[in-house]
């Protein structure tokens, strides 16, 4: 059997009805917002199978996104992501995620509500400095960056000029 994963995006996704949301990132230049955060229960490690986005429109400068582990250093004030928005990709019988739920843990920005908090330490995992409309990353079998209990994975995007980006983002993972 499989290892169960699973998928978050940056929007309410448990009874969709239309395609995820997408939220708009900070229109301050060189402003960091996290998009989506995931917050690992204190008993399980994350492994991450995959992570992207994509862009409601091309960015008028490049956009800075970037996925990191900002070891015990939440964002707060997020929208919490609820059971139903943690996705079982692979096993949808299966058992639900471990990730602990809370604006504070497992959430999404919207309209800039988020507190990025002062962070001592990172790990940044994947980077990409976008000009175009998606990047999706699928980390080879065996090599996936692994989050470890605890811990705080995030999505964050920063933009080079002073103008939001929407932006719909995701992570999957495996526990």
């Amino acid at each position: 059997m499989p290892a169960p994963c699973y998928a978050a995006w940056n929007s309410a996704t448990g009874a969709l009805t239309a395609p995820p949301a997408s939220q708009l990132t900070n229109a301050t230049i060189n402003t960091v917002r996290t998009m989506l955060q995931v917050a690992p229960a204190s008993t399980t490690s994350l492994r991450i199978i995959e992570w992207g986005y994509i862009l409601d429109a091309t960015p008028t400068a490049p956009l800075r996104v970037e996925l990191i582990d900002t070891d015990a250093i939440f964002a707060s004030g997020l929208t919490a992501h609820v059971a139903a928005g943690i996705h079982k990709v692979n096993v949808p019988t299966g058992a639900a995620s471990t990730v602990q739920l809370g604006a504070a843990l497992t959430g999404y920005n919207v309209a800039g509500a988020g507190t990025e908090n002062t962070i001592t330490s990172t790990r940044l995992l994947d980077y990409k400095t976008e000009n175009g409309l998606y990047y999706v990353k699928q980390f080879p079998l065996g090599r996936e960056p692994e989050i470890a209990a605890s811990k705080c994975l995030r999505i964050r995007a920063t933009p080079t000029v002073g103008a939001a980006t929407s932006i719909a983002c995701y992570v999957m993972w495996e526990e």
